[in-house]
């Protein structure tokens, strides 16, 4: 599971990882730092248009598909089960021919209400994988670009914080993962098996609890760092 994440990246320089035009890119429009990124704000994400060249977009963080008539579905979808998402409606077509990357700094999950900070020991961005979906309301209204997060089941230390995590795109499996010409089912099982190598060595922390309208990079200082008020 995830459901907030930090993003404090050098957009240009995703771009020029993921070769994506940089005529195209403006940082402007991109998603400024932030290391409280929750669902349904917008994100960052790369991913391969129909003709064959990448892009990096902003995408609103919840996937709707394109045969939905509203923008709000009866289920949350700002994440999807890698086991399922093949075969699960929302999220078929996307999982076929459709797939993100989401870089990110790192994320949290909780243990209870305690979050926990995930981050690769050498603060090297994070890849997410993710899936994405163009939708409009009405035929006259503009094109939305949605997206959700594929997560996966926690092994060795994330396990136990949460028996969910984010699954990660090793490095050697971007170019496969973003090919639109490469059907998703058989690129799952590689994913999950390299993806959850690559969380075994994550670093994390307990952080502190923060609200809703907190951000900075604050929020990612380890709880025992934090000092405590003496009383005299």
């Amino acid at each position: 599971m995830c459901r907030c994440f930090a993003a404090d990246l050098d957009w240009d320089a995703i771009a020029e990882q993921f070769s994506v035009d940089k005529d195209e890119v403006d940082s402007a429009e991109l998603p400024q730092p932030s290391y409280n990124i929750t669902p349904k704000q917008t994100i960052g994400i790369v991913a391969q248009g129909r003709d064959g060249r990448r892009h990096l977009a902003d995408a609103y963080w919840s996937l709707i598909p394109a045969w939905s008539q509203s923008k709000e579905l009866a289920y949350p979808t700002y994440n999807a089960r890698v086991e399922s998402a093949c075969t699960k409606p929302t999220f078929a077509e996307s999982a076929k021919s459709m797939r993100a990357i989401i870089p990110a700094s790192g994320y949290y999950e909780f243990h209870g209400r305690k979050p926990y900070y995930f981050h690769a020991p050498d603060n090297a961005t994070l890849y997410l994988a993710g899936l994405f979906s163009w939708w409009r309301g009405e035929q006259q209204s503009a094109w939305l670009l949605t997206s959700t997060i594929l997560t996966c089941q926690a092994v060795d230390g994330p396990a136990t914080v949460h028996n969910r995590m984010p699954l990660l795109v090793p490095h050697n499996l971007t170019d496969a993962w973003l090919d639109r010409s490469i059907d998703g089912a058989s690129l799952m099982p590689d994913m999950q098996n390299n993806g959850t190598e690559l969380s075994r060595n994550l670093a994390y922390h307990e952080v502190a609890a923060f609200n809703a309208s907190d951000d900075g990079r604050r929020l990612i200082r380890p709880l025992a760092q934090i000092d405590v008020p003496s009383l005299f």
